[in-house]
């Protein structure tokens, strides 16, 4: 990693670079370029698409998911974005030439994704990505979990849109319905003196529900976020109402990392750096897997960490900080 990349994913500086890619969508001859972004930190690489014929058929699954190919020796499955967002797709070859598949790593799974192209890096704040508007959301069927407004590109302004790629691997069974059901299973046999106040942080409606069914035999009480800023917000106005002992209100916090106003390092850094709230405890729970991740979250103050949808990460980290 570069010394610039290092600067940009430095912690609590509420700074994220994304890679923009191109999806090319035939709107009955018209051809739009749609404009969609992955976190930096997601990819491992981008590759060209392959021969057709090193692409691997998995009969019986659905056609969003393309196959599976061999890449140095480690099988991963290969999602076509284009189905999955329900784009029709140019029939001219020329206008897709530049095909690529981002292999991107969360959850400790690898996937590729089918891109028509790969055009650049952008650097932005957190602050500059927004929540889709009801519109777009019911456009995209809730498939899009951010926006940036204004990007520049060719002189003209323009949107990127960020999709919600845990929710394509979700959908798809990719995580492993397995795992999903082993932190209710296990959840459900944990002991606790009493039941909890929890505040979940995520901008993934999937990640929400998976979380909610999942801590609800120890929980009191959930408050639901969407992002940073709103979780940041809500315990400002709970410590308001808590006569200044927001313990009575919030005995645990849940948060994503990357979300849309303020991300989760953010949200961590200034919970544990206010008086007011230092003791609350933070369990950063996150599709960014890897030591480098865990090392952000340290460094912030976070009291645990564990990576989405593994069940004995999740259960370890909420049960060791709900007292």
């Amino acid at each position: 990693m570069n010394d610039e990349l290092k600067e940009v994913l430095r912690v609590g500086e509420n700074r994220v670079e994304f890679v923009d890619f191109r999806m090319f969508e035939d709107r009955s001859g018209y051809i739009k370029e749609n404009i969609y972004g992955i976190n930096v930190a997601k990819i491992k690489e981008i590759i060209k698409y392959p021969d057709p014929k090193e692409i691997i058929s998995i009969h019986g699954k659905s056609d969003v998911l393309e196959g599976m190919i061999n890449l140095r020796g480690e099988v991963i499955p290969i999602v076509n974005l284009a189905k999955w967002l329900n784009i029709k797709e140019p029939q001219d070859p020329s206008i897709t030439k530049n095909k690529k598949i981002i292999v991107a790593n969360f959850n400790n799974v690898t996937v590729g994704f089918i891109v028509h192209e790969a055009k650049r890096i952008r650097r932005f704040a957190w602050s500059d990505i927004k929540p889709p508007n009801d519109v777009l959301s019911s456009q995209y069927e809730n498939k899009i979990i951010g926006t940036i407004n204004n990007i520049d590109d060719d002189d003209k302004e323009k949107v990127l849109l960020i999709v919600d790629f845990e929710k394509i691997c979700e959908e798809l069974g990719i995580f492993g319905t397995e795992n999903v059901q082993r932190i209710e299973k296990d959840m459900s046999n944990v002991k606790i003196s009493r039941k909890a106040n929890v505040l979940i942080a995520d901008d993934s409606s999937i990640a929400r529900k998976i979380i909610k069914e999942a801590i609800k035999p120890i929980t009191e009480k959930l408050y639901e976020t969407k992002d940073g800023q709103e979780a940041w917000e809500l315990l400002n106005t709970l410590y308001e109402s808590s006569n200044g002992n927001i313990k009575s209100m919030v005995d645990l916090v849940i948060t994503d990392v990357e979300m849309p106003n303020m991300d989760g390092f953010t949200l961590t850094k200034k919970i544990k750096e206010d008086p007011r709230f230092e003791s609350l405890p933070v369990v950063v729970n996150t599709s960014l897997s890897g030591g480098a991740n865990l090392a952000k979250a340290k460094s912030v103050g976070a009291d645990d960490f564990c990576t989405k949808f593994i069940a004995e990460e999740f259960v370890r980290a909420v049960t060791n900080n709900v007292k």
